[in-house]
């Protein structure tokens, strides 16, 4: 159904009279931002003095097909005291009361603002409470009320937050993969008993760690959609991008960005097999990885590992190809199990398959570091990092800066490094994640770097590695020349080693097509 978009006065509450001035936008109170496009509804009035202790049930009509309803308010006169406070009710039931502070919330199927219930969004009438319990006699105030319909597939709109929490093109530095008690996190209660570790905890050391976002994908539940709603506006320099872990006997992937359902049972309807829930789950617009495919499947772990051999892979954006636990976890060098990774996502690069390499931590106690954790040794948040290049710090623009695939994988602490490659042929340009089109002329570009100073800038052409006699890095930043040798059929990319030779950042290909 097409949503339409109406203009409601209600002067016909008695909340004015059709000769009633014009009045000035109304000011806007805190935190009232909206979306950003025209609001689907929208119901504007005047308060008088004579509406004080009254309640005005202001009604809209939800479509069918909706999963999530934002509202912002605003009233003039908050500093002569005047005050409105709003509830919500549904066709069925009462969604809450946001009371005298809360005038920009979101009540969906996965999460709500506090103070609202999440569920499922009935089309049909809906009301706002607005009540009156204070405006003096003679004062007049214009109101307005804001009305959004988002579908689930909205990922732009269906999110915790509705706004960018930073605005500007940069690169940003998150973790893609954590868990919380809300599927097998543990960690130690106040007590020093074993409990599962609540989300805060995982927020909380995502900003001691200097990271832009974080994704919680707990365990096939969307459970913690609830907690990151609630969590979002005090953590409100920290994108929180819903996920879940698709978790099967075949393997693992990680949904992200996506809110409504997915069936993850192996021979249900719309998973009948591991390339029909990986197509299900694709369908849904929402970013989807392989995680830790490398990884031994053992009673420990099952199916940690990837086992389908037919696996689509055009129905996957992604491959982990640096999985915290399994570097910590498998036995052995750890710059090996690093190695051991990569390749695998090489491998399927040379194949011809175009999937960003990312990278998390795959941390399940996110305060291991006081001791004694009830699970063993984890990669903390934020040790290592998915950089990636967006518009700004927006669900939407995260999602879509993963999709480009000029994203790198930071493996040390901290903010500051960067690794960029652009390339051209001729008369045609590409930047990392983009393709060059096959045609006669060497491939010339640069990989430009930033807080590596000592390192080396290694490039990679169809698997083979190649050393760069420019490959040092001294200062701060450098941007060092490559040349590609010819017969790069396939794809290119860049590393930086550390000065000890390991593997410090990550790059992902420009493609030859």
């Amino acid at each position: 159904m097409k949503m339409a978009r109406w203009t409601i006065l209600f002067l016909a509450l008695g909340l004015g009279s059709p000769a009633a001035p014009v009045f000035a936008e109304p000011v806007v109170a805190p935190l009232a931002t909206g979306l950003p496009r025209a609001a689907d509804v929208t119901l504007t009035g005047v308060l008088e003095g004579r509406d004080r202790a009254t309640t005005r049930d202001l009604a809209f009509e939800v479509p069918a097909g909706i999963a999530q309803v934002h509202v912002t308010f605003a009233y003039e006169g908050r500093d002569r005291g005047v005050t409105v406070t709003l509830g919500v009710a549904d066709p069925v039931r009462f969604r809450g009361w946001g009371g005298g502070t809360k005038y920009d919330f979101s009540i969906g199927e996965a999460f709500a603002t506090p103070s609202f219930l999440p569920g499922p969004i009935p089309p049909g009438r809906w009301r706002l409470m607005m009540t009156v319990p204070s405006i003096r006699t003679g004062d007049r105030s214009a109101w307005t009320a804001r009305i959004w319909f988002s579908p689930q597939s909205n990922l732009d709109e269906v999110a915790f937050a509705t706004q960018p929490l930073r605005t500007g093109a940069g690169w940003y530095r998150g973790d893609l993969h954590t868990h919380s008690g809300q599927s097998d996190a543990r960690c130690r209660s106040l007590a020093g008993r074993e409990a599962g570790c609540p989300p805060f905890y995982t927020l909380q050391e995502a900003v001691a760690h200097g990271l832009d976002f974080v994704a919680l994908t707990d365990h096939n539940v969307t459970s913690q959609f609830i907690d990151m709603g609630y969590l979002q506006p005090h953590f409100d320099t920290l994108l929180l991008l819903p996920g879940r872990e698709l978790t099967t006997r075949d393997g693992h992937a990680n949904l992200l960005g996506y809110m409504g359902f997915v069936e993850t049972d192996i021979g249900r309807p719309g998973a009948e097999t591991p390339n029909a829930m990986l197509a299900s789950a694709h369908a849904t617009g929402g970013f989807l990885t392989i995680n830790h495919p490398s990884r031994p499947t053992g009673e420990d772990c099952l199916g940690c590992g990837w086992a389908p051999i037919d696996t689509d892979y055009a129905n996957v954006d992604a491959i982990e190809v640096v999985n915290g636990g399994s570097t910590i976890e498998t036995p052995g060098d750890r710059e090996a199990a690093i190695v051991r990774q990569v390749r695998y996502w090489e491998a399927l690069l040379d194949k011809g398959y175009r999937l960003v390499g990312i990278a998390g931590s795959d941390n399940h106690d996110a305060i291991q570091y006081r001791g004694n954790s009830p699970i063993g040794a984890q990669a903390a948040i934020g040790s290592l990092a998915t950089v990636i290049r967006a518009d700004d710090l927006s669900q939407g623009a995260i999602l879509r800066g993963l999709r480009s695939g000029r994203v790198f994988v930071d493996l040390d602490e901290g903010r500051g490094r960067v690794l960029d490659l652009t390339a051209r042929r001729g008369g045609d340009h590409a930047v990392m994640g983009g393709s060059l089109p096959v045609r006669s002329g060497r491939i010339v570009g640069s990989a430009h770097v930033e807080g590596v100073a000592g390192g080396r800038v290694e490039l990679v052409v169809d698997g083979r590695r190649v050393a760069l006699a420019n490959g040092a890095v001294t200062g701060d930043a450098a941007d060092v020349a490559i040349v590609l040798p010819r017969g790069a059929r396939k794809w290119f990319r860049t590393d930086v080693r550390r000065p000890d030779g390991r593997l410090w950042l990550i790059g992902n290909p420009i493609y030859v097509r």
